[in-house]
């Protein structure tokens, strides 16, 4: 299945252009970073901001979506061109992609993460998403969820805990038998230096 990378190879391809040309039309501060999101782009999809996709998408021309998604044709209207006026922006945001299908291409990316992390960000959704999402935004707050709530992690702290709370009444049974050996071996020794009466 072609990528984000191959999608825009496609659009230099079709138009004619170097990386170099949409990148200036990308609105790039330097010609060659193009290169550099296409390679960022192939190592780890996730890694390329949405903002820069969307310049990307509007350089070239081309639907926002298709060049996430792969998704309909390059032509299509969508946030990557935007709406001119409040009633054009009923039918864009009607195709924007769902909650539902930006969390399936999330998993698709994004294969490592494992499934308590994605269960956390679809549980936790209606409190911290808002507008349009997009797979990067899943997979961002993925990656905390899975740094955070890792059943392995917590498991292991609590492992840690459990042992440190042993070791220190282990020490205080250790102390407390030492003080009541030397309290015993203090009140059975003889008393001496007083003369008795």
């Amino acid at each position: 299945m072609a990528g984000v990378a191959d999608r825009i190879r496609t659009i230099l391809e079709e138009r004619g252009w170097s990386e170099r040309e949409l990148g200036r039309r990308s609105g790039f501060a330097t010609p060659s970073q193009l290169n550099g999101v296409l390679r960022n782009l192939e190592r780890d999809e996730g890694a390329v901001e949405r903002a820069t996709l969307k310049r990307i998408a509007r350089g070239a021309e081309v639907s926002e979506r298709w060049l996430l998604l792969g998704e309909g044709a390059p032509g299509d209207e969508d946030a990557a061109r935007g709406p001119t006026s409040r009633e054009s922006a009923r039918p864009h945001m009607m195709n924007a992609i769902g909650f539902d299908d930006a969390l399936a291409e999330a998993k698709r990316r994004e294969p490592k993460i494992r499934a308590h992390a994605w269960e956390a960000v679809a549980g936790s959704s209606r409190y911290i998403l808002r507008g349009i999402v997009t797979p990067e935004d899943i997979i961002k707050l993925a990656r905390v969820a899975e740094e955070l709530a890792d059943p392995a992690r917590i498991e292991a702290a609590l492992e840690a805990q459990t042992a440190r709370v042993r070791e220190l009444e282990a020490q205080m049974a250790r102390e407390h038998a030492a003080k009541k050996a030397a309290a015993a071996k203090k009140a059975s020794s003889p008393k001496r230096g007083r003369p008795a009466r």
